[in-house]
């Protein structure tokens, strides 16, 4: 497989080749880190003062739940569920979020300016994190270059769906998560997601750190390891399942492998669970005795995101994950050099946590790139430019462009399609001045104690802007989400009775309620305003209206 941990059989450091080395780092992860700002970059640039851009790239959703969490979190050590009406206790840490709300609180920067810092800084740890991991695990310094490049670049064959969709007039895409899925997908994290970034990064460098630990034989490695998987439990403790399946399974094939038992390696692993444990049994313990928080994760089904079927996985991770199948053989799972055996493990066991039966087994796709990135590149250095040097020695360079091409063809799509999209200049990417302004104005005049209702568009942004409860805001922190959607629509839509509207409101403690003219819910609305509404604020599309409980049933 071409990986080891053998010292003697790595390359030999030279001045030169250090400085190649370092020349290479730098080129790589300048490239990743320019091509990865493209989307925003344009996001910005296509915004005029009557459409403002949100700073996000993608999956607007998610983030404006990470962002309302990190509202809170940098005022108290805990946050409450802000994206349901339901009043309830905070209760909710999450390390990252609230170190990004922290630095905002002392810096004054909103939250798209943190998120924007915080995308580079995970892009740099991932790029950080995946190198270290290489350079012990992978000695030959060519194989190593490739392992990294598609590591950073290499993607699914997600792209041949757009074609198809154009080719057949289709309205959408068929299969989209196997293009638009990011956890196994470096490139498209860097660009989009940098929780994930930050997660990966931790799955790297602590399975590093493993590999240092053994070639060390010092417990301080192990150390390191299990702090920064409490770091990792403290913000994407899913992933905790991945080390901890990783770490067990290469320490019973190290024992089969050795035929005696692995002290060290045991005693390591102790250390690293020991370190780390806690934090997921605080986030297990959150969601079973919290029914907030329970009933969240319980949702989470709701956005219909699960790991595609096994033969949908060739497109999903495309032609390096063909290519590792092609280089994989079983006996690297017991090879004496530890690294090889890591690799093997790491490589085979994401087939079967892929497909755990719990609600987040998508996640658990996470960190899956890197083995395959490393038995991609020894499949092509050691089969591939083989084969054709000695059959076919004039093919080899269109072929070796051929298969980079394909690997990277998806994600120059998304960020391609990042620049139509935004050049639409529409939700949820984009604000139109009267819902900016309404934000704002929500933002100086509503409490804690407030509860806005607005369609989910604008709802996932109430939390982010105010103190406020959203009664309708996120696909799985929106308690009983399906039934408050359409709650929003019988409140907009006038031919409800006006007796169901005003139930709703009271039973939830609506107090706000925004329309913008999209919504076409003036007809419904405007018979209130006078009774149990009052115009608040009100600019271009948008209206605030403010809920007079006294008006109410049960008032």
């Amino acid at each position: 497989m071409a990986v080891t941990t053998s010292a003697a059989s790595a390359d030999v450091a030279t001045p030169v080749t250090r400085s190649h080395e370092r020349l290479f780092l730098v080129l790589a992860c300048t490239l990743a880190l320019m091509l990865s700002s493209l989307p925003l970059l344009a996001g910005y640039l296509f915004a005029t003062p009557e459409r403002q851009f949100v700073g996000i790239v993608y999956n607007m959703p998610d983030h404006a739940q990470y962002f309302a969490w990190m509202r809170d979190l940098a005022r108290q050590p805990l946050a409450p569920n802000r994206l349901t009406p339901e009043p309830n206790d905070p209760a909710f840490f999450n390390l990252l979020w609230w170190a990004a709300g922290r630095v905002g609180a002392l810096t004054g920067l909103e939250y798209a300016a943190l998120w924007s810092g915080l995308r580079l800084a995970a892009a740099a740890a991932a790029l950080a994190a995946g190198y270290a991991f290489l350079n012990l695990a992978v000695a030959d310094v060519r194989q190593r270059r490739l392992a990294y490049l598609i590591f950073i670049f290499g993607g699914g064959l997600g792209f041949i769906w757009i074609i198809v969709k154009h080719v057949y007039r289709l309205p959408e895409a068929p299969f989209p998560f196997n293009i638009y899925t990011a956890e196994a997908n470096t490139f498209w994290i860097m660009t989009a997601f940098p929780h994930f970034g930050m997660a990966l990064a931790l799955i790297v460098a602590m399975t590093a750190l493993l590999l240092q630990a053994l070639r060390t034989g010092r417990y301080r490695y192990a150390v390191a390891c299990g702090v920064l998987g409490a770091i990792l439990g403290l913000q994407h403790a899913y992933d905790l399942i991945t080390i901890y399946a990783v770490m067990g399974s290469f320490g019973l094939l190290v024992w089969l492998r050795d035929r005696r038992f692995p002290a060290f390696l045991f005693r390591c692993g102790l250390i690293i669970f020991a370190l780390s444990a806690p934090a997921a049994a605080y986030l297990s313990a959150l969601v079973l005795l919290d029914p907030t928080w329970g009933k969240k994760l319980s949702q989470f089904d709701n956005a219909g995101a699960w790991t595609p079927p096994p033969w949908e996985l060739p497109v999903l991770l495309g032609v390096p994950f063909l290519l590792a199948l092609l280089h994989f053989r079983p006996r690297a799972l017991l090879s004496r050099s530890d690294a090889e055996a890591l690799v093997a493990v790491w490589f085979v066991l994401h087939f079967v946590l892929a497909y755990l039966p719990v609600k987040f087994q998508i996640h658990l796709l996470l960190g899956w790139q890197m083995p395959i990135a490393i038995l991609a590149a020894a499949a092509i250095a050691t089969r591939v430019v083989p084969w054709f040097q000695q059959r076919r020695a004039a093919l080899l360079k269109p072929a070796l462009t051929i298969l980079f091409g394909l690997m990277v063809a998806t994600n120059v799509y998304l960020v391609a399609w990042r620049f139509v999209d935004f050049r639409r200049l529409e939700a949820p990417y984009y604000l139109t001045r009267g819902e900016a302004e309404s934000l704002a104005w929500l933002e100086a005049h509503a409490t804690a104690s407030d509860v806005v209702l607005a369609d989910l568009e604008y709802g996932q942004h109430v939390p982010v802007r105010s103190d406020a409860r959203a009664f309708l805001a996120h696909w799985a922190g929106t308690l009983d989400f399906f039934d408050k959607k359409a709650m929003v629509r019988e409140v907009f839509d006038p031919d409800v009775s006006d007796a169901r509207r005003r139930e709703i409101l009271s039973t939830y403690g609506v107090t706000y309620i925004v329309a913008r003219e999209r919504d076409q819910a003036r007809a419904a609305l405007e018979p209130a305003v006078g009774r149990y509404l009052t115009v608040a604020f009100s600019e271009g599309d948008t209206t605030i209206y403010r809920v007079t409980p006294a008006h109410l049933p049960n008032g």
